[in-house]
């Protein structure tokens, strides 16, 4: 039975889940589909950045190498050398002619005496086929193509950069070797294009291939991974971007970590409200079990006494009964049947009342043993007709608790009547009181069936009865322990329960010693 009403929950709880795993997934999809369009996105905003950089780099070259097309044979060498030393850069211009194979070296008088001019032929004679490739390129179109080198060399100690051309064409072609400083070329035409660029958008670096040497960077601090490319025209150095926040797959990556977490968090309250109603439905299930076996055993209790009610009353009625002796006995029977009607009776207001907050306790100081002697007495007789052995053992001196007369009544009759009702062969009940630990205390001990360990800490829950041996042949409505821990829960006490399987129970009950008692 159990497990069939626990398959539409699972299923209600599948339900339920199946949705958000679907969301999470379509979700982790959609990253990986936005993640993908921001590389591309980014790679051509990087490709955009590196062609601008290329292209000023190439404009720069382009005006050196145009300007000294434009003067050839036309200025004096002066003038020439004048308008090579504007850029700061230069370091010396090796000019070879391409008929007679004469040549000259410009250079400023501070460089001069370096050994240049040897370099420049060596490096001349190693490359002669890229000249004479370049030179027809010069005399097929007139056009002016820039050979790079990505050789290093040193002059002095000093690493400069070199490219190759031609200049003038026929007769007056020259080949051409431009000696310059990279450093002081990005320091001087491209740092202000970085700064153009990078804004608070990227982040820009040029270093140094060879050895990671930082020409310029927007940001002091370098760390992190950088897209990066060599510039087209100094391939010795290299251009690194990054986006200022960080690359594009570290802002999805942290998006994703956001959304996992928040999909997570998701889910787990989720899962935590679907157990909470999972657990809700079950204890509501298991509670209108209760209220339904109540409602059987209720109707069962109810039925039987007044069954013999109503038999022995129309047996007297009709005057069937001949002997006296007869006529009180059924009359005892009657009385005993009605006393028993009026205790459930009784016992369902009480609980109705608890259950809607209405019970009310007129709290008084009571003496505790007198309490105990008065129900001992009025339940004697009861006890002694059922074939009971009893006793009682109070403390010897006054125990004054402040409570509710009737109250305490209520929960030792109760507990006589479990100990009453759950007592089989052996039928002995003793009640004692006494002190402990500056409390009063009642105990209710039987000798009967027991109670197993596993149950003890269900035993006060509403309707419930312990489903061991033959309990459930056993009459009640499994209210009586809820109503004696809800008036000791009013009177602030607490209830211990010690119970051995086969032997018995003792149930005691503690109560705050009046104020009075403990000075």
């Amino acid at each position: 039975m159990k497990k069939r009403a626990n398959k539409p929950l699972i299923a209600i709880l599948f339900i339920l889940i199946i949705p958000v795993i679907v969301y999470g997934v379509f979700e982790l999809n959609s990253l990986t589909a936005d993640e993908r369009e921001l590389e591309k996105i980014y790679q051509r905003q990087l490709e955009s950045v590196l062609f601008s950089i290329n292209q000023s780099v190439q404009d720069k070259v382009s005006d050196i190498t145009t300007m000294m097309d434009r003067d050839l044979g036309v200025v004096t060498d002066e003038e020439w050398l004048n308008e090579l030393s504007i850029y700061n850069f230069f370091w010396g211009l090796y000019l070879k002619d391409a008929t007679d194979a004469s040549d000259q070296l410009y250079t400023l008088s501070q460089y001069e005496g370096r050994g240049l001019k040897q370099v420049a032929d060596s490096i001349y004679s190693q490359n002669e086929s890229v000249f004479d490739r370049l030179l027809q390129y010069k005399e097929a179109g007139d056009f002016m193509k820039i050979e790079k080198s990505d050789k290093q060399f040193f002059n002095k100690g000093k690493e400069l950069d070199f490219f190759f051309f031609v200049l003038g064409s026929g007769e007056s072609a020259k080949f051409g070797i431009y000696f310059f400083d990279a450093v002081l070329m990005i320091e001087q035409y491209l740092v202000p294009k970085f700064q153009e660029i990078a804004r608070d958008d990227f982040i820009l670096t040029c270093r140094r291939i060879s050895d990671g040497y930082i020409v310029y960077s927007t940001v002091e601090n370098i760390f992190g991974s950088y897209e990066s490319e060599p510039i087209d025209l100094l391939p010795k150095y290299e251009i690194g971007i990054d986006r200022a926040g960080g690359t594009v797959r570290e802002a999805v990556d942290r998006r994703k970590t956001q959304s996992m977490i928040a999909l997570g968090l998701l889910m787990v309250v989720m899962i935590i409200g679907i157990i909470l109603v999972f657990r809700s439905i079950q204890q509501e299930m298991k509670l209108a079990q209760k209220k339904a076996d109540f409602v059987s055993n209720v109707s069962h209790e109810i039925r039987t006494p007044l069954a013999l009610i109503n038999m022995f009353a129309e047996t007297l009625l009709m005057d069937r009964v001949r002997t006296e002796e007869k006529k009180k006995e059924y009359y005892g029977i009657i009385t005993k049947e009605v006393s028993r009607l009026t205790n459930m009776v009784n016992r369902i207001l009480s609980f109705s009342k608890i259950e809607a907050s209405k019970r009310t306790y007129d709290k008084r100081v009571v003496d505790l043993n007198k309490v105990i002697e008065e129900v001992f007495n009025t339940y004697s007789y009861h006890l002694e007709n059922n074939g009971f052995k009893h006793a009682i053992n109070l403390h010897s001196e006054s125990l004054h608790v402040e409570a509710d007369h009737e109250a305490l009544i209520e929960v030792l009759v109760n507990l006589l009547d479990n100990g009453m009702k759950y007592s089989q062969d052996e039928k002995d009940l003793v009640i004692a009181s006494g002190l402990k630990n500056d409390m009063a205390f009642v105990s209710v001990t039987d000798h009967g069936m027991g109670i197993p360990k596993n149950q003890l800490d269900k035993l006060f829950e509403k309707f419930y009865r312990v489903p061991t041996g033959d309990v459930h042949d056993t009459k009640g409505s499994g209210l009586g322990l809820t109503i004696v821990q809800h008036i000791m829960d009013a009177h602030q006490g607490k209830v211990e329960v010690t119970s051995t399987v086969g032997k018995g129970s003792t149930f005691k009950l503690f109560f705050p010693l009046h104020k009075n008692e403990n000075a």
